[in-house]
């Protein structure tokens, strides 16, 4: 588990924060397709951990027309990480399906994160794989999990979401 906290860099860590807490589902296929998806203007911007003793901050950036470009900071530091993600709405709960940008690309897995903005507040919640009991291998049999247990708290684990604050221009 350590060992993949370690190469996810500390980007990943800051949306994916249960990581320390529990385990992350990570799929081999996000919920949906990006061409369908539509970007969530709220997220953009720049935004700083809530944490006490933590100095991250995320810049969320429009990559095209569906997908968003997630770059952190550590310590005034740019992290190496580059994180491609885009929004999937079940019902009216918005999820970003996150993924490192790495080689090689078959290898490459999809995260699952929660989040809901009020005010200048994001708070994010990482789907945790304790109730996949069999691997998901189509995005549509995702979206019907995820839907089927969206209220489920277990498909987000005990850990405390991560907060965010905006950085104000």
């Amino acid at each position: 588990m350590k060992k993949g906290i370690r190469s996810l860099g500390v980007l990943a860590i800051l949306l994916i924060l249960p990581f320390l807490w529990g385990c992350p589902y990570e799929s081999k296929v996000p919920l949906g397709k990006s061409c369908k998806a539509e970007i969530d203007a709220a997220l953009l911007g720049e935004w700083r951990s809530t944490e006490k003793g933590e100095s991250f901050t995320m810049i969320f950036q429009q990559f095209n027309d569906h997908e968003l470009l997630i770059l952190g900071i550590e310590d005034g530091k740019t992290q190496r990480e580059v994180i491609r993600a885009f929004v999937t709405t079940i019902k009216d709960e918005r999820f970003l399906n996150v993924q490192e940008i790495k080689e090689p690309f078959d290898k490459r897995g999809w995260w699952l994160v929660k989040y809901t903005i009020s005010g200048d507040t994001l708070t994010a919640r990482t789907v945790e794989d304790k109730l996949f009991i069999k691997p998901v291998t189509s995005s549509r049999a995702l979206y019907r999990f995820v839907k089927k247990n969206l209220h489920n708290k277990e498909l987000y684990g005990d850990a405390s979401p991560t907060v965010l604050q905006r950085i104000k221009k």
